[in-house]
Order: structure tokens, then sequence, then C-alpha cells
């Protein structure tokens, strides 16, 4: 019996000072230096610093990380933006300086004026008085027109500047809101329609005015098939003519490999009103629905062919702007019309009205 006593207590006083088990599973959250175990975000870091030294341990070709860095365009952009700001404002402290100048020039004109008025006044009192001598107010003239002429030629530098400044601002823009290249079709209706040659859906030749495509690469225009529009393109990845091109392009009916890349604009007939998701709820009583436009997740949207002339370059516009605003109003507000019900006419109120008039009989006959 005393020997398993001290059997027993060896066995304890052995568990006590052993850490606590754990299996291999659980080393990569412990912590290698005392042993114990880590929080969440500690182990939330590890296991990225893991996969990505795992990521880096790859190679290229294996799914690692690119021998080239990738090239930030939209930072490389706002750089190029920003490095025009501090040209304008270096421009702007000249253009002060200059305007400051040609300040203090009149001011001595003004005062080589009044020597002259003083001279000639002299002349009128005094028989042998000096004749009034201008030669150092033609000077001072001189010195202003060639100051005026450079603060002109400063300020038409600070204009560009500031015009390219626009410009790249709205590239800027437009690429992050990917609306740099928007491309315009007509729907199959539409397409049917113009090989019919009826209907009020616009061709595909009243809307070439529109296309500053890359018409050597996307292909060029012509009559065939029974109606007027794009030749297939030689290029099988066309769309990589656009990669590094800075142009802001409208692409009227892109080749396909094209479209599926970009924002796109479908023209329809007799698109006329409709409801999402959002106007089936009332509002103050009244339903609001689209009418003419669907713009789904400012990606692709279809206009109706009854007003495209005013529709086409508004939906150009608010692509471009991030769907944030548009110049055209498409919504129709319609007043629902309201039903008076009265609440007594409800079997619910019927029912509970009926449970209080048997409970007051109930009362009288128990």
């Amino acid at each position: 019996m005393g020997v398993k006593v001290v059997v027993l207590t060896v066995i304890l006083v052995a568990m006590m000072t052993t850490p606590l088990a754990f299996s291999e599973d659980d080393e990569q959250y412990v912590d290698d230096d005392n042993n114990r175990y880590l929080s969440y975000e500690e182990k939330h870091q590890k296991e990225l610093d893991r996969l990505l030294a795992k990521y880096k341990a790859l190679e290229p070709n294996e799914g690692g990380p690119p021998e080239i860095e990738m090239v930030d365009f939209e930072k490389l952009a706002q750089n190029e933006i920003d490095m025009l700001y501090k040209e304008v404002d270096e421009l702007q402290k000249i253009i002060d300086t200059k305007v400051l100048n040609i300040k203090n020039q009149n001011i001595k004109i003004e005062r080589e004026k009044a020597k002259i008025v003083a001279a000639e006044e002299k002349i009128k009192k005094e028989w042998g008085a000096a004749p009034a001598n201008d030669t150092q107010l033609r000077f001072e003239y001189t010195k202003l027109n060639k100051m005026t002429d450079e603060l002109k030629v400063l300020l038409s530098q600070k204009d560009l500047i500031l015009k390219k400044i626009d410009t790249k601002q709205l590239l800027l823009e437009i690429q992050q809101h990917d609306a740099k290249l928007i491309g315009v079709e007509l729907s199959a209706n539409c397409i049917a329609m113009a090989k019919l040659d009826r209907g009020s859906c616009p061709t595909y030749e009243d809307l070439l005015s529109l296309d500053n495509s890359i018409v050597e690469i996307s292909g060029g225009f012509s009559m065939y098939d029974g109606y007027f529009h794009r030749e297939k393109s030689n290029y099988q990845n066309s769309f990589r003519a656009y990669d590094n091109d800075d142009v802001i392009r409208i692409l009227v009916d892109p080749p396909r490999n094209e479209s599926a890349r970009i924002k796109m604009i479908t023209i329809e007939p007799n698109l006329g009103l409709y409801a999402d998701a959002y106007s089936r709820v009332l509002i103050d009583g009244k339903r609001i629905l689209s009418q003419d436009r669907i713009i789904n997740n400012c990606y692709d949207a279809r206009i109706s062919a009854d007003n495209w002339r005013l529709l086409l370059p508004d939906t150009i516009f608010t692509f471009r702007n991030g769907c944030e605003s548009a110049e055209i109003d498409d919504l129709v507000t319609f007043d629902m019309p309201q039903t008076d019900i009265s609440i007594w006419s409800s079997p619910h109120i019927q029912y509970q009205h009926w449970l209080e008039e048997m409970k007051t009989k109930c009362k009288e006959l128990c």
C-alpha cells in the first residue's frame, strides 16, 4: 500500500513540473521564447508572416512575386500633377515679383511726368527757363513695356500649365473610375432595324463621328452583312493596344475582346419605364421609376433609342465621374392611390372584439 502511494506522488509531481502537452499542430501557436500560447492577433500575424515567406520562396513561374516590380501608373500620374502644381507655385512667385516691379515702375513714371509738368510751368513763368527733357520718361516707359511683355509671357506659361494640370487631373479621375475607354453598341433589335432601314434606332454610321478608336488595330468600318458596322480586327488581343494609351476614347461597336473589358453603353428601342429593387418601396406614398436609362453598377448601361442624342453624351459623362451625378434626371415620380381601410373591418380586430364580448357573457352566465 505504501509503495502505491509513493508511486502516485511521483506521478503527480512529474505532471506539475512538466508544461502542458500540445500537439504538433499547436506548435505554430506557441511562442518559442517563453513557451506561452499566443493571442489571436499574434496568431494572425504569425500566419501572415508564414504565408508571405512561402510566397516569396516561390519562383515567378510558380506563382511567386514577379521579377519586375509592377508600375503604379496612377501614382506616377499623381506625382506628375504634384510637380506641375509646384511649378505653378514657383511661377506665381516670379509673377508676383514682376507685378510689384511694374507697380514701382509706374511710380517712377509718375514722378518723371511730374518733373516735366513742373518744367513746363517754369517755362511759362520764366523767359529763359530750360525746355522740358523727356528722355528719362521715355526710358522708363521702355522699361515698363519690357516688364509688361515679360509678365504676359509668364501669365501665358502659367495658363498653359494650369490647362495641362486640368487635363491630367481629368485623365487621372477617369482612370480611377475605369472610364478611359467607353464603348457604344446597338442592341440586336436595333441592328435588325438597321438592316431593314426602319425604326427609331441610330445606325453605326450615325455614331461614327463619336469614334476615336485605333482603327488600324480594332478594325475599320464598312458596309457588309447587310448593314454598316466595324470590320473584324486582324488582332486576337486588340485590347492590348490601349494598355499604355493615355488618350480618352469612345469605341463604337468595339470587338468582343475589347467590349468585355470596358464600360459599355447599349442603345435599345423603346426602353421605357422600369423599376429596380430600390424603387419598389414607396416614399411618402409615391413610387419612383426610372425612364429611358438603366445603369448597372456604373459599368454597363442601356439607353432608349428615342432619346439617344441626349442620353448618350450624358451617360458618358456619368460614367466618367464615377456615376456620382448626371445632367439628365431619368427618374419619374408617380402618386400611388390610397385606400382608406377601417380597422374594424379587420378579421383580427373582429375576433378580438368577439372574445371580449364572450368574456363578458361568460361572467354573467357563470
